[in-house]
């Protein structure tokens, strides 16, 4: 769903200031020239995106209202209004979605999340539920979820659960994480595992990130892979290399060994009034596989205020 990628920055509002920030996004025609794509801006308790549509207006795309409904020593519970529009800027029927939050004498925490959607009568109904635990115990952490949805007749059945395993030491954080999903026949199978290795020496972080996907004989196989290396300057600025990895180019037959399809490299660099990111591209050429070509500029992130 849409809503779930931009919901991981509305997630973040809570550790925000309450002053307000703005994102504009560019990206760069085949002439070079700079366009504006999309903007975001934040503020305690709201969120919202713009995008460039066909006719090169900036519309709404999706505006996200947070609200905490209860909060104390043993949990909280919050809501979001997450309201959507279509490319020409007109209102789509709003979703709602209610996280909460327990934590038991144990340790166990417990978090709950319901998504309803709207209707054009203006009314809702439950779409999704998702509940996990997490425990946590001398450096590994736990978490079991479990995604459930309506079936035909009403009622909610379990179609996803995620185990994810999540272990540190020192500079080294080790998390496995592994997704199973419901066949025609009712039972549950491995769809698809997550490994992800990071590690921190000095000003330099190194993040390997290897994703599998269940085969024609629900086999897990190597589907992609990232290996990224962040080095942070003392004046803040940092330079992000990212390799990204595959089991075949277009074009060309898949010979399920990881190939290199492209090396993204980001700048990010603090201004007076917030941050500068850049994203430039370095993707094999056609009749040289094995070599990269010069980096081509793709886009260029511009925030002010409060930005992270």
């Amino acid at each position: 769903m849409r809503y779930l990628a931009f919901l991981s920055l509305v997630t973040t509002l809570c550790a925000q200031p309450p002053a307000a920030s703005q994102t504009n996004v560019y990206t760069y025609d085949p002439n070079g020239n700079r366009v504006l794509a999309n903007q975001q801006s934040t503020a305690k308790g709201s969120a919202q995106q713009s995008v460039r549509n066909m006719n090169g207006r900036v519309a709404p795309l999706e505006q996200v209202e947070e609200r905490v409904i209860s909060e104390d020593s043993t949990g909280r519970v919050v809501e979001k209004l997450v309201r959507t529009y279509d490319g020409n800027g007109a209102a789509l029927p709003p979703q709602r979605i209610r996280i909460t939050e327990r934590k038991e004498a144990d340790g166990v925490k417990s978090i709950e999340t319901q998504v309803y959607q709207g209707n054009i009568n203006g009314g809702f109904s439950l779409t999704e539920r998702t509940q996990a635990l997490q425990r946590t115990a001398e450096g590994r952490v736990t978490i079991e979820t479990q995604v459930a949805r309506p079936t035909i007749n009403g009622s909610l059945d379990t179609v996803e659960k995620k185990s994810s395993t999540i272990t540190t030491a020192g500079e080294k954080v080790n998390s496995d994480t592994l997704v199973y999903r419901r066949d025609n026949n009712g039972s549950f199978y491995t769809a698809a595992r997550e490994v992800k290795e990071t590690d921190k020496k000095g000003g330099v972080t190194t993040e390997n990130i290897a994703n599998y996907i269940s085969g024609e004989r629900r086999e897990l196989q190597l589907a992609a892979q990232t290996v990224s290396e962040t080095t942070v300057r003392p004046d803040g600025s940092e330079t992000r290399q990212v390799n990204v990895y595959g089991t075949g180019l277009a074009g060309r037959p898949d010979t399920g060994q990881p190939t290199l399809r492209e090396q993204q490299i980001i700048e990010k660099n603090k201004t007076a009034n917030g941050t500068v990111e850049t994203l430039s591209v370095r993707r094999p050429a056609v009749d040289d596989p094995k070599n990269l070509g010069p980096a081509q500029k793709i886009s260029e992130k511009v925030c002010t205020g409060p930005c992270t």
